[in-house]
Order: structure tokens, then C-alpha cells, then sequence
């Protein structure tokens, strides 16, 4: 594989690995303290409104940059999964019933951002319980049947169709409620539009840590739905797309009225074990999201988010499948760095697992992410100057 295109040549590697243990690499003492201010918090917070609801679930999973080993700075930002219960499940556990099947086909999203899947709660005729459909976009619909034991209907609106504006408010409220009634160093902020997340500000040391909660599906389909992995691709091996393939497709409240695909729970399957060839992928891309956040965050804002990187990351590992290409930190965050400018200066980038179906840039920002591919270009032409 030939070297990356661009202005390297000047880029010193004993700079670089200064600045990833000086300005990169958080403390693993810092972040196992703020984890654990946080978890002092959220466990009993989490106890209580699967107390009040047990529809959800307080068995939380760690997500994000910091479970991942992803995270740059200080350790001020948590991610959280939280489970629906007695919503579809694995296969394995909810088989197919006997009886015709139902077929339908849903309507695209409206921001046309991500496939979506709307899920319905009906009888169908059978008494002993529930059942839901989960819909997903020009696709057939998927009978699964659920625990008896919950029931959703305070959620569901016209043909029993669970909401996810609905379900969301439920958490919501039910979060405000028990903080509320504590007296202890956690506010709730406001829901925010386009974000399945409740955050929580945790106080801890006299430093305000941000903690967000995601009410989560887990993987309701049957097998694996999504078109991936491409053919050709070499850079996992057949054990690990399995373990991804098993681990599945999850879903959160992104819309008000649409369910989108998560794929948190296998990206991180995915970024496990990344560098046991002694590649330095991981360490690359820590490095550029710092230098995102050092030269790009206050100007570009969202238009490049921690999401867009760790994707460029995951497309250049697939186009350089040789543990080769990934041995020298240097020639490491050069490639990561050129794609992308590629993907800049094309103004797409295609979802990882969705492919070309889903370009994670915005519309509405092609102007300014020609504008940031300008500022990108200027950093390779001289990146000596940030590391130095």
C-alpha cells in the first residue's frame, strides 16, 4: 500500500506521540474517579424509575467515547444505554407465531436522514397478549411477540403505534420526578430537539460532568437486516462479523414519530480489540479528534462531530486492510486525516453500515463543510504547528 497523499513528510513522530501522552490521552485515574462520582449518582436515580415503570430497565449499559477508549481531554461527558423491557427481543426468545404472515410497507422518513422503523402494538386477535410489528423503511413488516407481562398502551397512539415522542416523555418525566425529590447534586436539562437523550448534569468536585441517557430497543429484528458486511471487505475477520451480527441492530426515539437504527452496541463490538496487531488506529484517531476540538469545534460546530470521525476512522480501516498500513502513528493519522479531505472536498460520507444510503453530512451544510475542507487542507499543509 503507497504511502498517504499529502504534505507528511514533515510530520515528526516523536512530536506526535508527545502530544497524544501530553494533550490527548486522558487519565485513566481521572476518568475511573468521574465514572464513579457519576454511577454514585445514577445507579439509585435508575433504581428508582424502574421502581416507578418497570418498563425501564435499570440494567444501564456504558456507551460512547469513554466505554470505546475514544476519549480526548478531560473525562466530562457519560453515555448511557437504557433498556425497554418487554419490547421485541432476539429471535431466540420470541418466536415467530403460527398463522399468516402480515407484509406492509412503510413510508421514508420526512428528513430523510436515516432509515426508519415505526413499531405498532395490536392484539391481533390473541388474547394471551401483545404483539408488535416492527416496520422498517421499504421493507416487509416482522410479527414479534413480546412479554405478556408489559403493557404499552399509555404510549401508543392511532393504530396502536408506539410513539417515540411518547416514550421519551414517559422517561423524561419519570426522571425529572425522582431527581427532583432528591437532594442531591443532579439536574435535569431540558430535552433537546434532534437527540434520543435525557442529560443530566452530575456535580462532582466542583466540576459539572454531562450525563446522557438513551431509552433503547434492543435489537428487535429477525437475523441481521442491514446491508453490510460489503463484499470484498478483509479488514475483520469472520469472527468478528459474526460477534457484530449477534450483538445486532438496535433502536432509539430519534423522530417524533420514527424509530432509527443504533448502531452504538457494535460499533463498540467493532472497536473492540481494533489494535491487537500493534496498529496504532485507535491512537490516530484520538489525536484528530483533539485537533477537531482544538481547531474546528468552536468554528464548524456540528457540521464535524466525534460520529463523522470515528466513521472516517472505521472507512480508511476498510480501504487499508493491511495491519501494515496501521503500524507507525504517524502514517496512521495521515490516512485518517486524507480521507477526510476526501470526504470533505466530495461533501459525503457515507454511513458505515448503511453505506451509501445514508450520507452522515447535512444538507445544509455543504457550504460550510467547504469551508472546513479549506481549514483541514491548510492543517496538512502544515501540521507541525498544532504539535509543536
Amino acid at each position: 500500500m503507497s504511502a498517504p497523499a499529502g504534505c507528511w513528510d514533515q510530520l515528526d513522530p516523536r512530536a506526535l506521540e508527545t502530544f497524544l501522552k501530553g494533550q490527548v490521552l486522558v487519565s485513566s485515574k481521572d476518568n475511573a474517579r468521574a465514572l464513579r462520582g457519576v454511577l454514585a449518582q445514577l445507579e439509585p436515580i435508575l433504581d428508582q424509575v424502574h421502581a416507578r415503570d418497570a418498563r425501564l430497565s435499570s440494567n444501564f449499559q456504558r456507551s460512547g467515547s469513554y466505554i470505546e477508549g475514544l476519549k480526548v481531554s478531560e473525562p466530562n461527558e457519560f453515555d448511557f444505554l437504557v433498556p425497554l423491557n418487554g419490547l421485541p427481543g432476539p429471535p431466540a426468545e420470541h418466536p415467530l407465531p403460527s398463522g399468516p404472515s402480515v407484509v406492509g410497507v412503510a413510508e421514508p422518513p420526512p428528513d430523510g436522514s436515516f432509515r426508519a422503523v415505526m413499531l405498532r402494538s395490536d392484539p391481533l386477535a390473541r388474547p394471551e397478549g401483545s404483539a408488535f410489528i416492527v416496520m422498517p423503511c421499504s421493507a416487509p413488516f416482522t410479527l414479534i411477540v413480546p412479554s405478556r407481562q408489559y403493557c404499552w398502551s399509555d404510549v401508543t397512539g392511532c393504530a396502536s403505534l408506539l410513539i417515540p415522542e411518547k416514550v421519551m416523555d414517559l422517561f423524561k418525566t419519570h426522571v425529572r420526578e425522582v431527581v427532583s425529590s432528591q437532594k442531591g447534586a443532579v439536574t435535569v436539562r431540558p430535552l433537546l430537539k434532534e437527540t434520543p437523550a435525557v442529560t443530566l448534569m452530575v456535580t462532582y468536585y466542583r466540576k459539572e460532568i454531562s450525563v446522557d441517557l438513551v431509552p433503547l430497543i434492543k435489537n428487535p429484528f429477525f437475523g441481521w437486516t442491514i446491508p453490510w458486511p460489503r463484499s470484498g471487505q478483509s479488514w475483520l475477520s469472520a469472527e468478528k462479523i459474526s460477534e457484530i451480527k449477534d450483538t445486532g441492530v438496535d433502536l432509539v426515539a430519534k423522530h417524533k414519530l420514527y424509530w432509527r437504527y443504533s448502531f452504538s452496541r457494535i460499533e463498540r463490538v467493532l472497536l473492540a480489540k481494533i489494535d491487537e496487531d500493534g496498529g496504532r488506529r485507535r491512537d490516530s484517531l484520538r489525536i484528530l479528534k483533539k485537533v477537531r476540538e482544538d481547531k474546528w469545534k468552536t468554528k464548524f460546530g456540528k457540521v464535524l462531530v466525534s460520529y463523522h470521525l470515528k466513521t472516517v476512522l472505521f472507512w480508511a480501516c476498510e480501504e487499508n486492510p493491511s495491519p501494515s498500513d496501521w503500524k507507525d502513528l504517524a502514517r496512521s493519522f495521515a490516512r485518517l486525516v486524507d480521507k477526510l479531505v476526501s470526504c470533505l472536498k466530495e461533501g459525503r460520507l457515507n454511513h458505515y453500515f448503511l453505506g451509501s444510503d445514508v450520507n452522515l453530512f447535512k444538507p445544509e451544510h455543504s457550504s460550510r463543510l467547504k469551508d472546513l475542507w479549506k481549514d483541514v487542507i491548510k492543517f496538512r499543509t502544515s501540521p507541525m504547528s498544532h504539535f509543536q
